[in-house]
Formats: structure tokens, C-alpha cells, sequence
């Protein structure tokens, strides 16, 4: 499975590559180093908020274009698109702890209802 990291890079090229822009020139355009832009499109880190945004004016996408996320316009989307955002503007280590802590709840939840069931 392609990790979140991955499909944002394979967007950010393919989305360059139909501008015909080079990495160098789109680089130039965004104010980073061609590296830092390879980085990005092979998945390795991911832009900051504000590097996505100026992607998107440079590219004439939408950020959930880019960041390859789907809504449809419902409420449950809405939230999701808020929590996305939020996620998206927290530090590394936010992200990573946030992860954690929401692994650490799954796990708990299993344990409560394997538990239930026990008693029951």
C-alpha cells in the first residue's frame, strides 16, 4: 500500500510534468532546491503547508487535488477535510505523536470490546 507521502509525490510530478515544467524551473518557481522538490515527488518528506499552497497557484490545482484526497461535499467530508487541514499544519513531531496516541486508543478500544465479550 502506498503511503500518504507517495501519492502526494506521485501528484506533485504528475501534475508538474503536465505543465511541462522541469523540476528545475518548478524548483526555481517555489524558492527550494531541486532536491527538496525530488524529495517531494519521491515520497520521502512532504511540503510544508505553505509549499503545497504555492504548488497549487503554480499548478491551478485544488490542495486535495495534490494531496489526493476525495470529497464529496457531505458533513462527514467537511470534518474530514478540517481534520486533514489541521493534520497537515502540525509539526512532524505533532504528527508523529498524534499518530501514536490514536494507535494507543485503537488498541485500547479493541481490548474494551474483546473484554465486553468475554463477559457477556
Amino acid at each position: 500500500m502506498r503511503t500518504r507521502k507517495e501519492i502526494v509525490g506521485e501528484n506533485i510530478k504528475g501534475k508538474r510534468e503536465k505543465k511541462t515544467l522541469t523540476q528545475k524551473d518548478f524548483a526555481r518557481l517555489l524558492n527550494i532546491s531541486n532536491v527538496t522538490l525530488s524529495t517531494y515527488e519521491s515520497g520521502r518528506t512532504m511540503p510544508k503547508p505553505a509549499i503545497i499552497e504555492r504548488m497549487c497557484e503554480i499548478l491551478g490545482c485544488r490542495k486535495e487535488e495534490l494531496l489526493g484526497l476525495n470529497y464529496d461535499g457531505s458533513v462527514k467530508d467537511r470534518q474530514k477535510r478540517m481534520l486533514d487541514e489541521i493534520f497537515d499544519n502540525l509539526s512532524e513531531d505533532s504528527r508523529h505523536l498524534l499518530l501514536v496516541r490514536a494507535k494507543e486508543l485503537e488498541r485500547y478500544d479493541k481490548d474494551i470490546y474483546s473484554y465486553k465479550r468475554k463477559i457477556s
